[in-house]
């Protein structure tokens, strides 16, 4: 009985130390299985070489797809028609405004007045200065001819001299006041607002009208400031307006002297051909301006070429033969 005992032990010792083997053995069994299963499942065939050339063109589309470059922004840009020359007349002094024959709307030629003022106290003042003048003139000419004679001191003299000096400096700063007594036109233009009327009491300062030049316009562009690398004035362009819908031609005349650092643009001006139809100042519309072609590189290397071919052709001395077959340089 001993020994069958020993041997039963013996038997379920070893069962015990070979169960985590077994163990092992199952799960490896398991995770083959699940790996065929899975192979077996999956329809495509990447051994097929049809399907790899399908996989292949798929991914150079999405390829394509990712590389292609954004399209250009077209070379459009807006633009306000804008008078050359614009200016507020404004009174330099405080006087009634007797005259203004110019309207809102009306033209006018350089020269022409454009506001009178009441100006009667002015030229009253005026007359008392030259008056005094005249006085202190006589007083000062009878203490020269008294100084002659030893009659009079030198400090009298003196006094009336400046006496003198003071009423013209007086008299000459009224007749100034009265030259402001009226207000001539700078340039010929359009009169676009009248602010102040016939009859009112203007302020010195105080705006009058506002005119601008009636023929002469431009057109102010926004353009990207990185066109500043080939954009330069005399650049033709095309400008559509709004109002009108019609298309007239256009030279940029000058550039901006600064770039808006917030939308990256600048400001260009150039002229417009006012012949193609209404143009009227205020009109706003989209120019078109073509970036001008680079020169072609054949080009420029056979411009190189011949430039190098005409300098070593110059600096060669020509040969000349004399009567008796010598040659000679």
């Amino acid at each position: 009985m001993s020994e069958e005992t020993g041997s039963d032990e013996s038997g379920e010792k070893r069962e015990r130390s070979l169960k985590p083997f077994y163990i092992g053995g199952a799960i490896v069994a398991a995770a083959g299985l699940g790996f065929v299963a899975a192979n077996l499942g999956n329809d495509d065939d990447w051994s097929d070489p049809a399907n790899a050339e399908v996989a292949k063109q798929e991914d150079q589309a999405s390829n394509a797809i990712v590389q292609e470059p954004e399209p250009e922004p077209e070379p459009d840009v807006r633009g306000v028609i804008k008078p050359k020359k614009e200016s507020t007349i404004a009174s330099k002094i405080t006087a009634r405004i007797t005259s203004m024959p110019f309207d809102k709307g009306r033209s006018f030629r350089r020269g022409a007045l454009l506001a009178r003022f009441d100006c009667s106290t002015t030229r009253a003042e005026l007359k008392a200065a030259q008056a005094a003048t005249q006085a202190y003139k006589a007083s000062y000419d009878t203490n020269v001819e008294l100084d002659e004679y030893e009659a009079i001191g030198k400090n009298e003299v003196a006094v009336s001299r400046a006496n003198l000096g003071k009423a013209r400096a007086e008299a000459k700063a009224i007749n100034a006041q009265l030259s402001d007594c009226a207000v001539y036109a700078p340039f010929s233009g359009t009169v676009v607002d009248q602010i102040a009327r016939r009859g009112e009491i203007a302020a010195s300062g105080q705006p009058l009208l506002k005119i601008q030049s009636g023929g002469d316009l431009e057109v102010e562009l926004i353009v990207p400031s990185n066109w500043l690398t080939w954009l330069r004035p005399g650049a033709p362009f095309n400008f559509k307006i709004d109002e009108t819908g019609n298309n007239i031609g256009g030279q940029i005349t000058r550039l901006g002297a600064s770039v808006d650092p917030v939308s990256k643009t600048i400001r260009v001006t150039g002229s417009v051909d006012q012949s193609e139809g209404l143009v009227l100042p205020g009109m706003s519309g989209t120019a078109m301006i073509t970036q001008p072609a680079d020169e072609p590189a054949k080009t420029k290397e056979a411009s190189t070429e011949a430039a190098g071919s005409a300098k070593k052709n110059s600096s060669e001395k020509p040969v000349v033969k004399k009567a008796d077959g010598n040659k000679t340089s």
